[in-house]
C-alpha cells in the first residue's frame, strides 16, 4: 500500500510538471534546430533546382523580415522528394519538399506554406508537441509500473495499457496537434499578408491541396480537416487582406513586388 501511495504521489507531480511544462532559450532552440538540420541534411537529398531554391530564398526572407524575431538564425533548404511537404526545425530552419511546389505556382501561394512554417517556429510548436508526447510516455510508463506493483491481472493491465494509449493519442496529443496546426494557419495568413502577399491565395493552395487525395477523418489526424481549415482562413480573410492593403503601401514591399 505505502508503495501505491508513493507511486499515486509520483504520478501527480509529474503532471505537475506535464502541465507547468517546459521553456528554453532562444540559443537553445538554434542549437537545438542546427543540430538536427545536420541529421535530416545527412539523410536529404537537396534539391539543386536554382527556380525552387530562390523561390524559397525570396519569400522566406520576406516573411521572416515581419516575424521580427532578428535571435533566429533564418535558413531554407528545398529537398528533391515528390512528397508535397514541408516542416520546420527550432530556430527557424525551413525545409520545403520540391513536390510541394505543384501546388505552390505562385509565390503568394508558397507563402501561405511557409508563413505557417515560420508561425510554428514563433511559437515553438515543435518543441511543445514533443514535450507533449515525451510526457504522454512517461504517465503512460507510472501507470503501468502502478498496474504491476498492484498485482493487476496481465491480461487486464494490457487492456489498460492499450487504452491509455489511444486515449492518450486521439485525446491528448492529436487534439493539441490540431489545434496547433490551425494558429499556425492563421499567424501564417497574417504574416505572409504583411509581408505583401495577397492572403487570398493560402485559400487556393488550401483547396488544391485539398483535392490531392484523401484524407482520414480530423479525429484521427494530427491535422484539421481541410474543409475546417478552408473555413478558418475565409473567416480570418477581411482581416488578412487589410494587413495586405497597408503592406501594398510599405516602400519594403512596394519596390519587391
Amino acid at each position: 500500500m505505502r508503495q501505491i501511495r508513493q507511486l499515486i504521489g509520483t504520478f501527480f507531480v509529474s503532471w505537475l510538471l506535464t502541465a507547468c511544462g517546459s521553456h528554453i532559450s532562444p540559443q537553445q532552440e538554434n542549437a537545438l534546430g542546427e543540430q538536427q538540420a545536420r541529421e535530416v541534411l545527412q539523410q536529404a537529398k537537396l534539391s539543386k533546382n536554382p527556380t525552387y531554391n530562390q523561390r524559397v530564398r525570396r519569400v522566406g526572407s520576406r516573411i521572416a523580415h515581419v516575424a521580427n524575431r532578428p535571435d533566429f538564425h533564418w535558413k531554407y533548404y528545398v529537398i528533391d522528394s515528390k512528397q508535397a511537404n514541408a516542416f520546420v526545425l527550432p530556430g527557424g530552419k525551413i525545409f520545403v519538399y520540391s513536390g510541394l511546389f505543384k501546388y505552390a505556382k505562385t509565390d503568394a501561394e508558397l507563402a501561405a506554406v511557409i508563413g505557417h512554417e515560420v508561425a510554428h517556429a514563433l511559437r515553438s510548436h515543435g518543441i511543445e508537441g514533443a514535450e507533449r508526447k515525451q510526457n504522454a510516455a512517461l504517465l503512460g510508463a507510472i501507470l503501468q509500473i502502478g498496474l504491476g506493483v498492484a498485482g493487476v491481472d496481465p491480461n487486464v493491465a494490457s487492456t489498460v495499457n492499450q487504452a491509455y494509449g489511444y486515449g492518450a493519442t486521439y485525446g491528448y496529443i492529436h487534439p493539441y496537434s490540431r489545434e496547433k496546426e490551425m494558429e499556425a494557419d492563421s499567424l501564417g495568413l497574417m504574416l505572409m499578408a504583411q509581408a505583401g502577399y495577397d492572403p487570398r491565395a493560402a485559400i487556393t493552395f488550401w483547396q488544391k491541396f485539398a483535392k490531392a487525395g484523401s484524407h482520414m477523418p480530423e479525429f484521427f489526424s494530427t491535422h484539421p480537416d481541410p474543409g475546417n481549415r478552408i473555413a478558418n482562413l475565409k473567416r480570418l480573410l477581411p482581416q488578412a487582406m487589410a494587413i495586405y492593403e497597408r503592406s501594398r503601401s510599405h516602400k519594403y514591399y512596394a519596390k519587391r513586388r
